[in-house]
């Protein structure tokens, strides 16, 4: 039996009520094709970002840089993006979702001193902690060599915009 046979045994013989089914279901056919080539609820591919973080003219090793897209300027839910700078103060962001790369628009940019120390010694007070022996002297107190107006996304005042495709945005901080 074919397709317009049953079609014809399921409405009747109401012409009419054939036709407003065929075109549903053309329209259904083209709603799905429509979604399937041009995606459907997909977020768009992150731009890639790299680049160099200095202090005063020097690079900067050992910092997180953190972009966290502007919720005033961009759509909110977008992932923030992070990296670690190198000796020579080069970062390469990755987002959240584990993506290389940042969302597309405008960041708040924070950075982070990963080498700052307070000379205190970490205790997490579980089993590693109670076999530790306190032979060891604690590390020297290291301040951080970022500003503190770096270190919050509502305080700081650099912002960078990313734009589709690869791109350098380099960070000079005083």
């Amino acid at each position: 039996m074919t397709v317009l046979m049953q079609l014809r045994r399921v409405v009747g013989e109401d012409p009419g009520r054939l036709d407003r089914v065929r075109r549903s279901a053309w329209t259904a056919l083209f709603a799905v094709g429509w979604a399937v080539l041009f995606g459907c609820g997909r977020a768009p591919l992150p731009a890639t970002v790299e680049g160099t973080l200095r202090l005063s003219g020097k690079p900067l090793d050992n910092c997180l840089i953190v972009f966290f897209p502007e919720p005033e300027k961009d759509v909110p839910g977008k992932p923030r993006s992070m990296g670690l700078t190198d000796r020579n103060g080069r970062f390469r962001l990755r987002c959240d979702n584990q993506r290389d790369g940042a969302s597309i628009g405008w960041h708040r940019v924070t950075i982070q001193d990963m080498s700052a120390s307070t000379g205190v010694r970490r205790r997490d007070h579980g089993t590693v902690d109670a076999e530790a022996e306190d032979m060891a002297p604690p590390p020297p107190p290291r301040r951080s060599r970022v500003p503190k107006r770096y270190l919050s996304a509502r305080d700081t005042a650099l912002r960078k915009e990313v734009k589709p495709g690869h791109q350098e945005i380099d960070l000079e901080i005083k």
